[in-house]
């Protein structure tokens, strides 16, 4: 798999250390697999078509491709195009790498509109017949962001404040209070859609920082095996990590390259590895008012939410 990765990437060597760096990072943290990818041998697309004959192995290593690609700042037509030959030898089709193409060519709006709608966002919104007119109206921003407002659903996230201590509810309506983030069901506020994975931050103890949801993405990746889900990892690069190519609909533009900063590689490969080791499937949807009033270490021993072996940042730090 490693050399696959290598065989479709490093052509003409890799354009930033961050590559080698994180691929390293990523296949010691899932795999046990210790290499130096800037001198690891490549295989052929016949080597790996014939080593790995199933689907999902096929496509996480697409999807491995796609996220190193991801990492640069300028998206070289050599490095998309290998990545697309490698994705039809194999016979996978990925909504990313339609994002990717778009962001390519320039496309952001579509790019952005196609990450979001095909991501967990857009099955949200599915199971909403309000959301098509919502969509229709305002794009990308409406699956991230409260248009309309709600008082029932904003009462019912004012009221985890009366959750018992040390439990979900009331751990998430800290994660709110501190930051001064207006409730769901608020206009300008997060949508319902994305307020799921705020859930997820308070569970794995990530915070609002570029680099915290950068690694909420890359946890919930490895929750599930959708198809889909590697956009929600793809989401965080493209919004925090790249900040200058999409911007996020929510939050607007980040500059930060946080990949790029000591010890990024490792935290997004340790968020891999905690994601894979969780017995709950954080992208699909899930009711989490039904278990708010339980304590939150019962409810990440019962998933099992393992402890971070990495990290550098204060407990829910508030950048953003």
């Amino acid at each position: 798999m490693a050399a696959a990765i290598v065989g479709a990437c490093r052509e003409n060597g890799w354009s930033l250390d961050v590559q080698p760096k994180l691929l390293g990072a990523i296949f010691s943290a899932l795999f046990d697999f210790d290499a130096d990818f800037r001198t690891l041998p490549a295989a052929t697309m016949e080597e790996v078509a014939a080593e790995f004959p199933n689907a999902p192995e096929r496509r996480e290593m697409v999807d491995l491709m796609l996220i190193c690609e991801l990492c640069l700042h300028d998206l070289p037509a050599e490095l998309s195009d290998s990545i697309d030959r490698w994705a039809v030898y194999l016979g996978v089709e990925e909504s990313d790498l339609t994002v990717a193409r778009e962001l390519a060519r320039g496309a952001q709006a579509r790019a952005q509109f196609d990450l979001y709608r095909n991501g967990f966002w857009g099955a949200c919104a599915d199971m909403d017949p309000a959301y098509t007119a919502l969509i229709e109206a305002d794009g990308a921003r409406a699956l991230a962001m409260t248009i309309t407002p709600d008082p029932e659903e904003s009462a019912r996230w004012a009221a985890l404040e009366h959750c018992p201590s040390g439990s979900l509810g009331r751990c998430v309506w800290e994660f709110y209070h501190q930051r001064g983030f207006d409730y769901p069901g608020t206009p300008g506020a997060v949508s319902k859609a994305e307020s799921h994975h705020d859930w997820v931050h308070v569970l794995c103890d990530y915070g609002t920082t570029p680099m915290g949801e950068v690694e909420v993405g890359a946890f919930r990746m490895t929750t599930t095996d959708d198809p889909g889900a590697a956009l929600t990892f793809v989401a965080g690069q493209l919004a925090f990590y790249q900040g200058g190519i999409m911007p996020s609909a929510l939050t607007g533009l980040h500059p930060d390259h946080i990949l790029e900063t000591p010890g990024g590689p490792e935290r997004v490969a340790d968020a891999l590895r905690r994601g894979r080791e969780c017995k709950f499937d954080t992208y699909h949807k899930f009711d989490f008012f039904t278990v708010a009033s339980e304590p939150i270490e019962a409810l990440r021993d019962r998933w099992n939410f393992v402890p971070k072996v990495v990290s550098d940042s204060p407990s829910w730090d508030l950048e953003i």
